[in-house]
């Protein structure tokens, strides 16, 4: 079977993202939710065909993951989102960048592409960098609404993706974030949670901000020595860099290229899958999430070096982020 094209209508989709937000949707809906999600493997696979032709021979990487089912029901839930048809994450492309030079020269060039995908956002909208969340989130998005001529193509003209922007030490930070959620259950990536989480991983953004990138994030008005004393007292407490630094878990196995699930059951050991087609890799990722809606899994793809450095957080990888605040610790600013 070739790529899933969209079967429901838009009122469908929007019907049952509306139910599923009050939980009041049953199976039916959720089906629905699993093959709108599905058609979104064709736009992914497109943009990252593109994006990499752009970034060879460039120190850029390229990731790219179709959202979990969990996420989009949490969104609709905790109203992150509000329409199922609109919500415009379902496909991301994650690109990574040795700096933001590097980063802002390339974005712009793609915007002034010949593509007739639309740039749905204005410029500036989800730039996170001049405007960092206040969890300490920094990196910029951008939607595009997929749009194409072809016969072919034509099936998913309208769907949207979202592009990430993100440095590498911007990722690195990300990931620890991502890792310490997994490891206490937290929503710090959502500002949520613990306040101590979320104060740690605040001042750390800020660290890393003025340390490697000379700007600010969202702690401004500390001084860099407070910082630093306030990133010890508050580690004191949660212990989050010390559990960090106690992760080592790093998956070997042959080359991860093409559909990829990785699979962190709640014993925390991973597993990953590999796929020959992407319909038989959707497959199996909504039969494991139905089976077991309580493990992390991510379908993921592109090549090697890709999937491990874009989804380091899978293969208990802190160590760019841990290197790197030790540097900031060690620093005068």
């Amino acid at each position: 079977m070739g790529w899933p094209a969209p079967t429901d209508s838009k009122n469908s989709i929007r019907k049952a993202g509306r139910l599923i937000s009050t939980g009041a949707a049953d199976q039916e809906h959720y089906d629905i939710l699993n093959r709108w999600r599905m058609a979104h493997g064709y736009l992914i696979n497109t943009f990252q065909a593109n994006l990499r032709g752009r970034t060879k021979g460039k120190n850029i990487v390229v990731g790219q993951r179709l959202k979990r089912g969990a996420t989009i029901v949490d969104k609709l839930q905790q109203g992150r989102a509000v329409d199922l048809a609109t919500m415009h994450d379902i496909a991301g492309i994650r690109l990574t960048f040795p700096n933001v030079d590097e980063m802002a020269e390339f974005r712009a060039q793609f915007h002034t592409s010949r593509a007739k995908h639309k740039l749905v956002n204005d410029i500036d909208k989800y730039n996170y960098i001049s405007r960092p969340k206040g969890s300490g989130y920094r990196g910029i998005h951008d939607v595009y609404r997929y749009h194409v001529g072809s016969e072919n193509g034509v099936k998913w003209n309208g769907l949207l993706i979202e592009v990430q922007y993100r440095t590498a030490m911007q990722h690195a930070w990300a990931t620890a974030v991502e890792m310490a959620d997994m490891l206490i259950s937290g929503r710090t990536k959502f500002s949520q949670g613990a306040q101590g989480n979320l104060a740690f991983f605040q001042i750390c953004s800020e660290l890393l901000a003025r340390k490697y990138e000379k700007q600010s994030s969202c702690l401004p008005d500390l001084t860099y020595k407070d910082l630093v004393a306030e990133w010890h007292r508050v580690e004191g407490h949660v212990r989050i860099f010390e559990r960090l630094k106690g992760m080592s878990q790093h998956y070997e196995t042959k080359s991860l290229d093409g559909f990829v699930l990785l699979i962190l059951p709640k014993s925390g050991e991973l597993q990953v899958e590999q796929h020959p087609t992407y319909f038989k890799a959707v497959s199996r990722l909504i039969s494991l999430e139905i089976k077991e809606p309580d493990w992390d899994i991510v379908l993921v793809s592109g090549d090697d070096h890709g999937v491990r450095s874009t989804y380091r957080n899978y293969f208990g990888n802190a160590n760019e982020f841990i290197s790197m605040i030790e540097e900031c610790l060690s620093s005068e600013g």
